[in-house]
């Protein structure tokens, strides 16, 4: 899932917050999807955060970015929002997003009305089916669902120097344990792109492990 944001004011995403009209929030959102977080208590707001967001501007010649939620504040009428933008996605022009808007379940006239929907769409797998993010953000074989509530046997921890080596033994632990068992960065590439990283880390490797197995060596 995704979320898609979409304003007609110019330069909005140069600023480090955005309010949206409370009567904006789910258009262009499958009923399922709006029965899921129409409610924006906290445990909604947090699967919001966690999810990839699309920012874009009405029309097909601006600029989107790719980025992460990080805030959420109910003001009356309207949707307070606060967000970061990941670095390692350069923006791209709308028009090269454009031959992906079917599958990215992007209406017709939707980017011509300033609103806030959730997509039940993979983001990342098909921005790197159209060139516009690197294909490592797609994890093969990555088990479904948010990393945050999974709960794994082992995890892996180790540098990127010896990665070759970490990649052998997790395809082996998959092997034995099962492939939703192990934690490998590589599986989650879309998932650990966000701010922040290292507390969602923390998290994982404190709370979400049995075992963290680490790979101590002279560059970790």
């Amino acid at each position: 899932m995704y979320n898609l944001l979409v304003t007609a004011a110019e330069g909005a995403w140069d600023l480090p917050a955005y309010e949206f009209d409370r009567t904006r929030f789910l258009e262009y959102t499958a009923d399922s999807l709006k029965a899921r977080f129409g409610t924006l208590d906290a445990k909604t707001q947090e699967e919001l955060k966690s999810l990839p967001t699309l920012f874009t501007y009405e029309g097909s010649d601006e600029p989107v970015r790719v980025g992460y939620i990080r805030r959420i504040r109910e003001r009356g009428r309207s949707i307070l929002i606060e967000y970061e933008f990941d670095e390692s996605v350069p923006s791209f022009n709308y028009a090269q997003l454009k031959p992906l808007e079917i599958k990215l379940d992007i209406g017709g006239w939707e980017m011509s009305r300033t609103h806030w929907a959730v997509k039940d769409e993979d983001l990342f797998e098909l921005l790197a089916s159209g060139g516009l993010v690197d294909a490592s953000y797609v994890g093969e074989g990555r088990p479904p669902g948010r990393v945050e509530e999974m709960r794994f046997r082992v995890a892996l921890s180790f540098p990127g120097e010896r990665r070759e080596y970490v990649a052998n033994v997790a395809a082996e632990l998959k092997k034995r344990l099962g492939r939703d068992s192990i934690f490998y960065d590589k599986d989650f590439t879309a998932q650990l792109a966000r701010p922040n990283l290292d507390t969602l880390l923390q998290r994982i490797y404190l709370n979400n492990s049995d075992l963290v197995v680490v790979f101590l060596c002279a560059e970790y």
